[in-house]
Order: structure tokens, then sequence, then C-alpha cells
């Protein structure tokens, strides 16, 4: 097969990759939301902080597994455990009324699964394209993400009702499954499909991550995010409970948001990113998210409505998906293959969740006016580094 075969190969087979993974988190992720306020919205940071310590302790699991399986192996293991998970929450949440105890395990579960599933594609990804590829093709095999996500918000919706979770985790399941498919013929022709990456524990990659200028750029810009985003939940959290009662009309609103959010996302991915990306620069489209970003927060301060929360949530989240996913991803293309898998799951995975338990224990409960003010300090920061990380990633 030529190389030029192989690429258009490697670029349909990511493509469908996407497709099933992103299809399997969002048949997942309205049921993660509505069993997040089960119990009371003050539950949320210490469900935050929960979150945090098993995405600790699962950290050291991947990177022991990365270092001991081929790639083509831990990818099918990470993929399958997950699909498992998933078919046994779905006998433990059937019924009308799910335990509070069920429906906390699940929501911090789900959650730490959603960053391993959707870090290790990406890091396929960087494994599999170089920076050059990776601008041309990201954002065309995010649109398979997003088409995913797109079926999967369809599927959370026919099937939102209360007694009808299960059908959606065990959607969920299977394309997971489908995904190994995928993930199998996804750069099979790369160097390190058919072995193991080098050995180091995860303290390794912290080091990695923390005393390279490169990664700790990384980090701060994904801290902000994950600050940003999780203070915006609690704010959606609030606003939703106090408006709709009962876990089924969540659930409905929140794969309704979703399925908004995608269709948006995907507009946006085969009109303008793949030109944006190429023509404005990887820095462009990271700094577009956090002056958005403030921009919905003095709109919330104005005007704290749920329809203008909706809005906020939909257009910033599709920005995300459609300009700066994209473009972060991009950053570890010049990396080695070793940091792709491993310091990259540290990143996405503890650090991001590290920017959630902050926002959420720290500064959720304040006012959306004194928000306001805190996050234009937080984005004129954001934004400087998502410019610096641009330039870092061409040398």
């Amino acid at each position: 097969m030529s190389e030029a075969a192989r690429s258009r190969a490697d670029v349909r087979w990511s493509f469908a990759l996407f497709f099933c993974v992103f299809a399997a988190w969002y048949a997942v992720r309205p049921v993660r939301d509505a069993m997040g306020i089960v119990g009371s919205v003050r539950d949320l940071p210490r469900l935050f902080l929960v979150t945090l310590a098993v995405t600790l302790g699962v950290t050291p699991l991947f990177s022991a597994m990365v270092s001991r399986l081929p790639r083509s192996r831990f990818v099918a293991v990470a993929y399958r455990i997950a699909a498992l998970s998933l078919v046994a929450f779905a006998f433990l949440l059937r019924g009308p009324s799910p335990s509070a105890e069920v429906a906390r395990v699940f929501f911090v579960w789900s959650s730490v699964l959603n960053l391993f599933l959707i870090t290790l594609a990406w890091a396929l990804m960087a494994d599999v394209f170089s920076r050059e590829d990776g601008i041309r093709f990201f954002a065309l095999i995010g649109g398979g993400g997003t088409l995913g996500a797109i079926v999967g918000s369809g599927i959370a919706s026919i099937f939102g009702g209360e007694a009808n979770v299960p059908v959606s985790l065990l959607a969920g399941g299977l394309l997971l499954e489908a995904a190994v498919r995928c993930a199998h013929r996804t750069g099979a022709t790369s160097r390190t499909a058919g072995r193991a990456l080098p050995e180091g524990g995860v303290l390794r990659w912290m080091r990695s991550a923390m005393l390279s200028p490169y990664f700790l750029g990384i980090c701060t810009y994904l801290v902000a995010f994950t600050f940003s985003s999780t203070v915006l939940y609690f704010q959606q959290a609030s606003i939703v409970k106090a408006a709709l009662l009962g876990t089924s009309a969540r659930t409905l609103l929140f794969a309704r948001i979703d399925l908004a959010t995608n269709l948006l996302t995907f507009v946006l991915q085969i009109s303008v990113v793949g030109r944006s990306l190429r023509f404005a620069g990887i820095g462009a489209a990271l700094a577009l998210l956090p002056l958005y970003t403030l921009g919905c927060f003095v709109a919330l301060h104005f005007a704290p409505l749920i329809w203008v929360l909706v809005v906020c949530q939909v257009s910033r989240r599709a920005l995300d998906f459609a300009f700066a996913k994209p473009a972060r991803e991009v950053l570890f293309t010049v990396v080695d293959p070793a940091d792709k898998y491993k310091a990259k799951s540290f990143i996405d995975t503890f650090v991001y969740r590290s920017g959630d338990a902050f926002a959420a224990v720290g500064f959720a409960g304040l006012s959306i006016g004194a928000l306001a003010t805190l996050m234009g300090a937080v984005c004129g920061l954001w934004a400087i580094v998502a410019v610096a990380l641009g330039r870092w990633s061409m040398k």
C-alpha cells in the first residue's frame, strides 16, 4: 500500500474511531449529569474532589498498562474495561428511582472514564499523524466525533426517560466495542503500534509535565479551561435543579443541549475550522476560547437566566470542540511517543480534574458578578498562554 493510501486509510479509520467514542460518551453524558444532581447541588464539590482522587488512583494503572502492552492491545483493554463497567451500571441504575449512592458512584466513574477514553483517542492521533497532517486532518477527524456526539445525544434524547437509562448505557458499551475495532485499524502501520512504550511511573510523567515550559503551558491552558467550565457547570446545575423537577426532564434537557452543541460544532468544522487553523494559526485558535468565555461571564452577570446560560454553554462548547480542541491536540504531535501517551494522560486527566476540583471547592459559590471579575484576570492569562503555545509548537 502506498504512503498516500495508508494516510487516507488512517484518516477514514480515525474518523470512524472518533464517531464511536463520542457516540458512546454522549449517550452516557446526560445520564451522568442527571445523576450528579440526584441529591443536593451542594454535594457536587465533594463529588468533584472524589473524582480527582479516583483519577489520581487510576492514572498509575493506566501508565503501567501503557508500559507493558503494545499500543494495539492497551487501547483495546482500556475501551473494553469501560464498556463492561457501563453494562454493570445499566443493571444498577435500572428503575425509576436510582439510589443516591449508586448515582454518585456512576457520576464519579463516568467522569473519570470520559477523560481517559477521549485522551486515549487523541493520543493515538498524535502518534499516527505529524504536526502538518494534524493541522490538515484533526478538524476533519474531530468531525467524526461530532457526528458521533450527535448520534449519542439522539440516543439519550430518545431513551431519556428514567426507565430507559440502561438502554443509553448499553448502547455506550456496544459503541466502545466498535471503537476497539476501529482503533485496531487506525495507524496499523505506525512504528509504535506493535510495541510497548518506555517504562516510567506517574512521578516521571508529572516531572515531565511540571518541568517542561511547553508542558507547563499546556497545563496552565487546561486548568484555566476546566476552571471556567466547572464554574459554568455549577451555574447550570443550580438553575436546572430549580427550574425542572425529576431526573427524566433534566436528562432530556442535557441531551438537547448536547445535541445543539454538536450540531453547531459540525457546522463550524465543515465550514471554517480547517482553513482557520491553517491561516490564522494554532495560537489564534487557542486564544479564541478564553476571549469568548469572558464574554459569557459578562452576559451572565447582566442576565443570569436559563436561556442565557444555555446559549453560553452551547456556543462556548462548540467553539472548544471545533477550534480549541483540535489545536490543543496538534500541540502533542511534536513530542516523543512516550509523552504522547503518558505525560498527555497525566495532563488530560489529573491536571484536568485538578482544575475542576479547584473551581468546585474554592470558587463555585461566588456570585456571578464576582466570578465575572475573577474571570477577567483568568481569561487574560489564558489568552497569553494560548498565543505562546502556538509559537512554541512551531519550534
